[in-house]
């Protein structure tokens, strides 16, 4: 039978940028308000308790823009010092389209106007003020952040920063097309991993056997950390021509605990959580969002790994497992498994084979899937043979 086995796969990391539904301001006329737009490259999953789908913000969660203003005919520098511009401005997201409002956001800003226009340079974090996160400072590059994760799935942000878009003026934007001469495209990335777990029961055991999920932990996790952002002037800077922002983990530390909920329950809350053959599904409430962070192995320092505890019950009839009542239970005994995500990888709930670590890197989504299946008791037989045969002899007169 097969061993008790970890299986992980990561999205493949496509960069490119889908573009999400666009908003304008709306300003009056002969005055130039600054409107935002926003993109990210790839699905923005949790948001102050709060999911979405596709790649365009949560309705009526905000932003905060920071922005510089720099000479006309100057152009951002590598380490531009505390914003002079806004710093920042909070973007309340509004997908509405239907009153015209757009997006608001406090306090409002206008467009730099006359024969020479200064320039303006942008960046943002999402969600503002959302939990774990500290506001930026900007000793160094274009943003420092300090962050830490929160303590349970469904209470864990989605850190976003955007890449820096430097040196518009109104109508010389990254946001093209018309009507949006005014309008700054903010390119978000994710900052944190996405990290999801998996449940199965293991093939060909037979409808008599149960297996319920008890319990499962993660330990030794690395919760908290620092990002810095920095950004590379072009080489022959352009107007709308945008540099390149770089964004860096470091004093990534902790060794936090988790509990690992399946649809929002915990199996420690007493709830048979029964698996099948097939994986159970992830609700958006326990999908973790963690800081990047190296993977170490079993003999390091602070392995980070997970336990799972379970349960193996033994029907004596289909009927008998269906229900799960009790009635016609041979045989029920608990296990426990430490896995360590460095060592215990395998590269498929049917090959034993080790695949090797997957490290947490920011804008990675990878899904852990733990096939549970226990090892039967078998029996084979054999008989001895007979000892060497004997003679004996009587003689009747």
């Amino acid at each position: 039978m097969k061993k008790f086995m970890i299986l992980a796969a990561a999205a493949a990391l496509v960069l490119t940028a889908s573009c999400a539904k666009n908003e304008v301001l709306t300003s009056p006329p002969n005055d130039h308000l600054i409107g935002f737009s926003n993109y990210t490259p790839k699905n923005i999953t949790k948001a102050n308790d709060t999911y979405v789908s596709g790649t365009t913000l949560v309705n009526g969660k905000a932003f905060a823009v920071y922005a510089w203003s720099t000479a006309y005919g100057s152009f951002l520098g590598v380490n531009p010092g505390t914003p002079n511009f806004m710093a920042p401005a909070v973007v309340t997201w509004n997908d509405d389209t239907t009153d015209g409002d757009g997006n608001t956001y406090s306090p409002v800003r206008y467009w730099p106007a006359g024969d020479e226009p200064a320039n303006l340079s942008f960046t943002a974090y999402y969600p503002n003020g959302g939990a774990g996160i500290t506001a930026p400072t900007f000793a160094t590059g274009v943003g420092t952040y300090a962050f830490t994760a929160q303590s349970t799935p469904a209470a864990m942000v989605d850190f976003c920063v955007a890449d820096v878009v430097n040196d518009q003026t109104y109508g010389h934007t990254n946001k093209s097309g018309s009507g949006f001469n005014g309008t700054v495209n903010l390119p978000f990335r994710h900052m944190l991993t996405k990290i999801q777990f998996k449940f199965k029961k293991a093939t060909g055991l037979g409808a008599t056997t149960v297996i319920e999920l008890v319990d499962a932990e993660l330990a030794n996790i690395r919760n908290a950390g620092t990002l810095t952002a920095t950004y590379a002037q072009n080489a022959s800077p352009a107007v709308n021509a945008l540099g390149t922002t770089t964004t860096t983990w470091s004093s990534v530390a902790g060794t936090a605990g988790y509990e690992v909920t399946l649809n929002g329950a915990d199996p420690e809350s007493g709830s048979a959580i029964v698996l099948t053959e097939t994986v159970n599904t992830v609700a958006p409430a326990d999908i973790f969002l963690m800081v990047p962070q190296t993977i170490v192995t079993k003999t390091g320092e602070n392995p980070q790994r997970i336990t799972v505890t379970w349960k193996v019950k033994v029907y004596d009839t289909e009927g008998h497992a269906t229900t799960n009542d009790g009635t016609g239970l041979l045989s029920e005994t608990t296990n426990s498994k430490t896995l360590y995500f460095y060592d215990d990888l395998v590269t498929s709930d049917t090959n034993d084979t080790p695949v090797g670590v997957i490290q947490w890197n920011k804008n990675n989504f990878i899904t852990y899937t733990i096939t549970i299946g226990p090892k039967p008791i078998l029996f084979t037989a054999t008989v001895t043979d007979w000892d060497a045969e004997q003679n004996g002899y009587f003689n009747v007169q």
